[in-house]
């Protein structure tokens, strides 16, 4: 057999070891356990000679198992393959590929080389390794340090990690989609001075703290940086009171609206389709019998998970007006987004009692009250909230205090105050600035594990089911007495 010269003596000691375990040749990774960005090398012997094959690419598609837009299964993977690339082989069927691993989930990675009619003709698998960074290790007070986990998942035990500031855990992150790339945002809380970040790791959604000791799969991020010093710096100028996440435009979920009696030619469509409680908004209609009265109705969500009580729309009487289509059957309408439940808001069409044209307007959240904004420890402070959704992956924003986990609250439902928060929390700390951080939350999963119900959700912006919920800031100062 004819060896090609180009093959190091190790790579070929590789290849005859694998020869064995081929379908029709072997193949062989320069490197079995890899990190995302990392560069492999591919090695193939005794391949069919001056033949294209496919390099293909084993691994997932992951998302969120959603039952009718409301309740969270939990994490839900199906296997994928891709083509990599396409090569050929030189005239000794031996061929060699090297490339960077591209963001994918973590955990074994079959790669197959296959004819162009399909025949898997070697195979080979790399492990890849979940890892972090940080983008600084320097920060103002109130600004914000962020991580980045590559190859999360899909295993329940790389899909759930938890971010400590100072030994206190602020939340949760995880990479379920993406691709098992997740972001996370850490608040620079003071004092100012130096503060540490770390990454732990458990399915159960606390820290497991022989991670990098005794855990049977191994360090956090395999020995690679999951522990950080940072020093959070004085603010050059005093932080904002409250600010909010940039809003994404968001359309309404079919799953939410109510049927209709009908079939009709009749359209509804709202501009903007999304936006926060006071939004100025234009509903038109079309396609209307001319000349008509018709009848719109704007719809909230009432029920009670917790009591059995079936969540379900039901109509709001006091929000929008009867209007009368012109003689080519449309009507334009300006109102203004009332205060309420978040998610999607079902308008509905009637002419004579029967429902003729639906659509709907996704409430996003908003910070109604919060004040006072300083005063000596133990002041109360008042919060109301607005928009909070009814489904469960928007129905309970989690409070942290300083990076610490505090509790949740939940958007209940009680009659017009449907969506609409209040709490009071007591100012605590030294004297100075403080911050109090509103993320999404799970509040709860069809599936026990891994446990991310009532914890703060710090890769919401890039892994929340459904809809990218936005964050809510809040900076208190404490005087002294």
């Amino acid at each position: 057999m004819r060896k090609n010269p180009g093959l190091s003596s190790e790579t070929a000691s590789k290849l005859d070891e694998h020869t064995q375990n081929a379908t029709r040749g072997t193949a062989v990774v320069s490197d079995s356990t890899a990190y995302i960005g990392d560069h492999i090398t591919l090695h193939g012997r005794e391949l069919p000679p001056d033949e294209p094959l496919d390099i293909v690419w084993h691994t997932a598609r992951g998302g969120w198992g959603i039952v009718q837009g409301n309740e969270v299964i939990g994490p839900q993977f199906q296997h994928r393959s891709e083509v990599i690339d396409t090569i050929s082989t030189d005239a000794y069927g031996t061929v060699t590929y090297e490339w960077a691993l591209p963001e994918d989930y973590g955990g074994d990675h079959r790669i197959e080389l296959q004819t162009t009619a399909g025949e898997v003709v070697a195979k080979t698998s790399v492990t890849i390794v979940p890892w972090f960074e940080l983008d600084t290790t320097r920060a103002k007070l109130g600004d914000s340090f962020t991580i980045t986990g590559y190859g999360l998942g899909p295993n329940a035990i790389t899909n759930n990690y938890q971010i400590a500031w100072d030994n206190g855990v602020v939340g949760f992150m995880t990479g379920t989609m993406n691709n098992g790339t997740a972001t996370a945002k850490i608040r620079a809380t003071g004092p100012p001075g130096d503060h540490v970040i770390q990454v732990w790791r458990n399915l159960r959604g606390v820290p497991f703290l022989q991670n990098n000791t005794q855990s049977p799969f191994g360090p956090v991020a395999g020995g690679r940086q999951s522990v950080w010093t940072v020093t959070v710096e004085p603010p050059e100028n005093p932080p904002e009171s409250t600010s909010m996440d940039s809003l994404v435009s968001e359309e309404p979920l079919a799953s939410h609206l109510p049927s209709l009696d009908v079939e009709s030619d009749a359209t509804l469509e709202i501009m903007p389709t999304s936006g926060q409680p006071g939004t100025s908004a234009r509903l038109h209609g079309r396609a209307f019998p001319p000349s008509t009265t018709v009848d719109l109705t704007w719809y909230t969500h009432v029920g009670n998970r917790v009591a059995g009580t079936p969540i379900e729309p039901e109509p709001r009487e006091d929000v929008l007006p009867t209007v009368t289509t012109d003689e080519s059957g449309a009507f334009s309408l300006d109102l203004t987004i009332p205060n309420g439940m978040g998610g999607t808001r079902p308008i509905v069409a009637e002419v004579g009692g029967t429902k003729v044209a639906v659509t709907g307007f996704v409430m996003q959240p908003d910070i109604v009250t919060f004040e006072p904004t300083s005063g000596p420890v133990g002041t109360e402070i008042d919060i109301e909230l607005t928009g909070i959704g009814w489904p469960t992956y928007e129905n309970a924003y989690f409070f942290v205090y300083d990076n610490r986990s505090l509790g949740y609250v939940c958007g209940v439902d009680m009659e017009k105050d449907v969506g609409v928060v209040r709490t009071k929390l007591r100012a605590c700390g030294e004297p100075g600035w403080h911050f109090i951080d509103v993320y999404p939350s799970f509040f709860e999963t069809k599936e026990e594990l891994p446990d991310v119900g009532e914890k703060a959700h710090l890769s919401y912006q890039n892994n929340h089911p459904v809809r990218a919920l936005p964050a809510m800031h809040l900076a208190f100062e404490i005087t002294e007495q």
